[in-house]
């Protein structure tokens, strides 16, 4: 009965660990997958103004346009925009970096999962006028 408990238990957790990872951004769970590429935003306060950092998003080479709206996940509410990542396909961050700059917001921080199991944190500090 053990060796099932403990079969079932490592089962869990593998599975837990190969779908991603969970961060809290401003109150909210946000899952980091294996292909996402998630920014915390500040300043995303509309929703006609997520929709055009979401297209100039997708314009980039590494974003998946099948995932969420045309590859990008703007969450006005919680100020994070999560991008969905092409298979074996590198994301550029500071081209996304630059895109959501341009757009007039400021990224605080940057996440990453490329294994599965190993989340990546960046903070990033304001840029100085």
């Amino acid at each position: 009965m053990r060796t099932i408990l403990k079969y079932c238990m490592f089962t869990v957790l593998l599975t837990g660990l190969s779908f991603g990872q969970t961060v809290d951004i401003n109150g909210e769970k946000v899952e980091v997958g294996q292909e996402d590429l998630v920014f915390q935003v500040k300043g995303l306060v509309c929703s006609f103004c997520a929709h055009g950092l979401q297209k100039g998003l997708s314009k980039l080479k590494f974003v998946d346009k099948t995932k969420y709206t045309k590859g990008v996940y703007a969450d006005i509410t919680h100020q994070f925009v999560k991008v969905g990542l092409k298979k074996n396909k590198e994301p550029n961050i500071n081209k996304a970096l630059d895109v959501i700059a341009d757009a007039g917001y400021e990224v605080l921080k940057s996440y990453v999962n490329p294994t599965g199991s190993e989340l990546k944190v960046k903070e990033y500090e304001k840029a100085s006028k």
